[in-house]
């Protein structure tokens, strides 16, 4: 069914140049697939929130997301539990989300969708209340992500090669966290380089850390790694990059519908689709199955429950070196 009224939330700010420098041939394929959309374009990132929620409460029946995965969390978070349907449009660097739900990359085929696609309801993920739709990291992870950032400003490095140096840096200041996982009624008190919490898959970026299906709806899958020295956590890396990881001795996957994270310290940072957060422990991580109405193509293979039906069955895991 195409949609009667749309709005297009577009992040249009300095970082995400993408989609202003789309923004005119986007309103053009608009047009021409027959859609009366509004364009709100948030000039800066800050002005995300309000515009999709204000796109939520308005007389639209699509609400589209336009640019990286912290747009479309920003909008996902402002379109759950309503009755409205989200779109996606990938603008930005990864567009995990975008590939996992099958969504094409390109701008053509990404509105193409908006017409021809089918809507299906997904699951959110959440940590003390804020929304994600891919995954949640602590521990090295969002300071790689904060120096990756800094060298693509400050030096003009492209992804890949600011994606390394800022890895090697991580791995040199051996950011760990001590902190105590509670979940399905089992504890354990570790002090870990990485705790990834899984929405939708297990893939960080390019790298698929489970090998193994998605967490079921109503699921969310945790990975813990124990890598105690720096040479470890290089060994680790290495194990992810060659597809190997869910093999280690020093990584645990596992299963859970809720995790409570607790730290003796006042403040954590938390990555969450991209975006590095710093929140007070203890950290709440909850599931919100089937929270998101979202098109996909035709073509997807999202099914109704939400998931995508591939890879081996997978276990709940225990938790341990």
């Amino acid at each position: 069914m195409t949609p009667r009224s749309v709005a297009v939330v577009l992040n249009c700010s300095s970082r995400s140049n993408r989609a202003a420098e789309h923004r005119a041939r986007l309103g053009e394929l608009l047009k021409e697939s027959g859609l009366a959309a509004d364009l709100l374009c948030a000039e800066k990132g800050r002005q995300m929130g309000e515009l999709a929620r204000r796109a939520a409460r308005g007389p639209y029946d699509l609400v589209v997301a336009g640019g990286g995965d912290g747009t479309i969390s920003t909008v996902a978070a402002a379109v759950a539990d309503t009755d409205k349907t989200m779109g996606v449009l990938p603008l930005g660097t990864v567009n995990h989300f975008a590939k996992y739900l099958g969504v094409p990359l390109t701008l053509e085929g990404a509105v193409r969708t908006l017409v021809e696609g089918r809507r299906v309801q997904v699951d959110l993920g959440e940590v003390n209340g804020r929304v994600f739709v891919n995954n949640s990291t602590l521990g090295i992870y969002p300071g790689i992500v904060r120096d990756r950032e800094a060298l693509r400003k400050r030096r003009g490095l492209n992804k890949w090669l600011a994606l390394a140096l800022a890895t090697l840096s991580g791995v040199r200041r051996h950011d760990r966290v001590a902190l105590r996982l509670v979940l399905d009624g089992q504890e354990l008190e570790l002090d870990t380089p990485f705790v990834f919490v899984a929405n939708s898959d297990f893939k960080l970026g390019d790298l698929d850390l489970g090998r193994q299906r998605p967490p079921h709806s109503g699921e969310l899958g945790v990975c813990v790694a124990h890598a105690e020295s720096r040479l470890a956590v290089l060994k680790l890396i290495a194990s992810a990059f060659a597809g190997r990881i869910q093999k280690a001795n020093d990584f645990s996957i596992l299963r859970t519908t809720e995790l409570r994270v607790e730290a003796p310290c006042r403040h954590l940072h938390v990555a969450a689709d991209g975006e590095i957060l710093r929140m007070a422990p203890p950290l709440v991580y909850r599931t919100r199955p089937s929270a998101l109405r979202v098109i996909v193509p035709l073509s997807s293979d999202i099914s109704a429950g939400s998931r995508r039906q591939e890879g081996q069955p997978g276990n709940h895991a225990a938790l341990g070196g």
